[in-house]
Order: C-alpha cells, then sequence, then structure tokens
C-alpha cells in the first residue's frame, strides 16, 4: 500500500472517529460521502444505515468491534475539519491521477486526452466544493445535485427546520449555511423566547447550536433554555426561583441529553464589548452549526461610527459576510421601532428596524412577530424571504411552561 494511501485511510479513520465522537453527521452527508470514502466506506455505510434506522449514532465501540481493521484516531477533533482534511487530500489524489492518466493518453488520442481533463475536473470540483460554479446545461450535474439534495432531506440532514409548520413552508429548504435571518418585532413580545425556541429544535437535529446573549445572563437563558425542552414539565416561573425536584431533574436531564450535541450560551458579562469579530471568534472556538445573536442594537461595531444607523449597518454587512464565509447560519433578532409609541402590539413593518434600515437589504429573510396585550397568540409575519415565500401563520405560546404550538391562518 503507498504513503498516499496509507495517509487517506487515515484522515478517513479520523473523520469516521470524529463523526462517532461529536455526532455531527450532517457536515459528512453534505460533503459527497460515498466518493469520498474509499478505504473505510464499508464502515461509513454501517454507521449511515444505523443513523437511517435508529435517528442517532453507534456507539463508537460497536464499530470498533464490528471492523477489527478500524482504528479509531486519538484526540480527534471537531468532524467539520476532518471533512476538510480529507477533501484536500481527494482533490489532490484525483488530480494527480488525473494528470497521470492523461498524459499516456495525449501523445495518442489528444481529443480524448482533453475531453477525460474536462469530465473528470468537473467532477471533481464539484465534490470538493472548491468551486461553486456550474453550466446550466449540464443535467448530469444537476440530476446528481437534486438527487444529494432528495437524500439529505429524508434523513432530516439538509436545511435546519423549526418544527412550526407554517416557518417550514415558507422556507422549504430550512436554515442552509449562510443564511442571514432577523426575527424583528417590539419589546415584550417574545422575539427572545422564539430564537431559544429555534436553537433547541436545531439543537434536537443533531446541530450545535451557539446563542450570544447581550441582553440575559447566561444562566437565564439555560432556564429558559431548560422551560423549553421540558415541554411542560417545569414552571419558568418555580424553576426561576430555585423551586425544583433536583433529584428528579438529574434523572431526566441525564436521559434526554445523552447522545446529543454541544449547546453553548455565551453571556454579556463574559464578553464586554461584542463586534462581528467577537462573534467570529466564537464561531471559531466552538464551532457551530447555528449561531443566534440577541440582539444587534446592544452590539458594536468593529470600526469607530459616528451614528447609530451607520454603526447598525456596519455590523449587519458585516454579519452577512460572515454567515457566507464561515458556512454558518447566523440569526439576529432585531428591535423595532413603532410609529407609535402608544401601540406596540402589532407586526411592525422592515422599514421599522431601529437605527438599522439596512438590514431589510442584507437578511436573507426578515421574520417579523406581533403579540396583542394579554393574549398568548404571536402573530409572525415573513416581511422578507430570498429562499422561499412570503406569508404569516400564528403560535400559541405559553411563556411558563415553555411550549409553543403553531396554529394555522385558519385556526
Amino acid at each position: 500500500m503507498s504513503d498516499q494511501e496509507v495517509n487517506i485511510g487515515e484522515l478517513e479513520a479520523a473523520a469516521l472517529t470524529a463523526v462517532l465522537t461529536d455526532k455531527q453527521i450532517h457536515h459528512i452527508m453534505q460533503s459527497h460521502p460515498d466518493r469520498l470514502f474509499r478505504t473505510h466506506y464499508d464502515i461509513w455505510e454501517f454507521i449511515r444505515n444505523y443513523y437511517e434506522l435508529n435517528k442517532s449514532m453507534p456507539p463508537i465501540e460497536m464499530v470498533d468491534d464490528k471492523f477489527r481493521g478500524f482504528e479509531p484516531t486519538e484526540n480527534v477533533g471537531a468532524t467539520k475539519h476532518h471533512i476538510g482534511e480529507l477533501q484536500v487530500a481527494y482533490l489532490r489524489a484525483e488530480t494527480l491521477d488525473l494528470i497521470t492518466s492523461a498524459a499516456k493518453t495525449v501523445k495518442k488520442e489528444p481529443i480524448e486526452a482533453l475531453n477525460e481533463i474536462i469530465q473528470r475536473s468537473s467532477d471533481i470540483k464539484r465534490l470538493t466544493s472548491i468551486t461553486r460554479d456550474l453550466d446550466v446545461v449540464d443535467v448530469d450535474d444537476a440530476i446528481a445535485y437534486y438527487e444529494h439534495s432528495a437524500e439529505l432531506n429524508r434523513l432530516g440532514l439538509a436545511g435546519i427546520k423549526t418544527g412550526l409548520a407554517g416557518f417550514d413552508n415558507y422556507l422549504p429548504s430550512g436554515i442552509m449555511p449562510g443564511h442571514y435571518g432577523v426575527i424583528l418585532a417590539y419589546p415584550q413580545i417574545g422575539k427572545s423566547w422564539l430564537m431559544l425556541y429555534f436553537a433547541i429544535q436545531a439543537w434536537l437535529q443533531g446541530r450545535k447550536p451557539l446563542i450570544m446573549s447581550l441582553e440575559m445572563s447566561e444562566g437565564e437563558v439555560r432556564t429558559r433554555a431548560y422551560t423549553i425542552m421540558g415541554e411542560g414539565r417545569f414552571s419558568h416561573r418555580q424553576i426561576s426561583a430555585g423551586e425544583l425536584d433536583l433529584v428528579e431533574f438529574k434523572r431526566w436531564s441525564e436521559k434526554y441529553f445523552e447522545g446529543k450535541p454541544a449547546f453553548q450560551i455565551v453571556a454579556n458579562d463574559d464578553l464586554g464589548e461584542v463586534t462581528p469579530s467577537t462573534i467570529r471568534a466564537k464561531i471559531d472556538q466552538y464551532q457551530p452549526d447555528i449561531v443566534f445573536v440577541d440582539y444587534i442594537q446592544l452590539m458594536d461595531s468593529d470600526k469607530k461610527a459616528d451614528s447609530e444607523p451607520v454603526r447598525i449597518k456596519q455590523i449587519s454587512r458585516s454579519v452577512k459576510l460572515m454567515a457566507g464565509s464561515a458556512e454558518v447560519p447566523i440569526i439576529l433578532i432585531a428591535s423595532a421601532t413603532p410609529d407609535d409609541s402608544t401601540d406596540m402590539t402589532g407586526v411592525p413593518e422592515m422599514g421599522q428596524v431601529r437605527w438599522g434600515k439596512d438590514i431589510m437589504f442584507d437578511a436573507d429573510f426578515i421574520l417579523a412577530l406581533g403579540r396583542e396585550a394579554n393574549s398568548d397568540i404571536i402573530t409572525c409575519v415573513f416581511r422578507k424571504n430570498r429562499h422561499g415565500y412570503m406569508g404569516e401563520f400564528y403560535i400559541q405560546a405559553d411563556f411558563d411552561s415553555g411550549l409553543f404550538i403553531y396554529k394555522g391562518v385558519d385556526d
């Protein structure tokens, strides 16, 4: 076996060890694994089939026992990192093989050699995500893309869903890497609660959320998270006051959190001045699959700004670029400014973003919320949706029990 094959085998083993450890299987599923894995394809197929049947990852000991040739990698990093290394190795090996093969053919059949270069280089670029260029008339590429998308959707590994039919129907792809979303509302509507609900739904799908709270302490956010996770098991008022059966809570949490990914909460007390660079540092530190920031008006820009609108403009543009470059969806909460300060229950328009009308140009989607006084019904309206459809839906929210129930327009 060549050194190159040994190296690729080690990289494949590291990637599989990583996914068995951090459970981030979507990073592999989104990277054409049927072509990337060669020496360890049978192991990958077992892991994939196990996940499809059980919606969870097999224990690493089970894989080690079943495949005697599999040696788990020690001190493994994140799945996303190891898949990136495997893609680079795949690109290097395929390119070298292509050049060698074409060199042998070019003297006798130059046209055949050229066609081989064109066809295989296009395939290599697609599988390693080196470029996003495509030819609309390349139907084979389109079919492969749609087949891959259907497979990801079937396994629940495409965009992040919220579990709220209205939102998921209007954004059919789910919340995808690179999306920049905004939850817009007046104060005291429930936007921080809804953001946290979205984060928990992502977490339940095996994704790693990161919440950056500039308004509440990490303990307060965690208490709200437990309330939502409990689905009526806990009272937010009681758990906030420490009125909790700790033995029962420990029993519940050990079972509920088993096999789940990390769920990071970073509060303002930990951060001091929060800028887009701070967010990027936390993304690099925790490698999340989705980021939530509560809220944009409390952030600072990386550059000095002469006015609040300029500050928000700079922040919004930086977040937009960051979501794309880091390939992580970022959802910001934004406060709205009412035309009538005596009525802050309605659903704001896009142009009512406080100090930040530029946000409406940068955002991929803007979900605006409204709630009448003393009502438990939140009206949710897509004011912008670059990757889906405009529309509205309703949520019945019980903040004390952490329950969020979808209500259709006709309900």
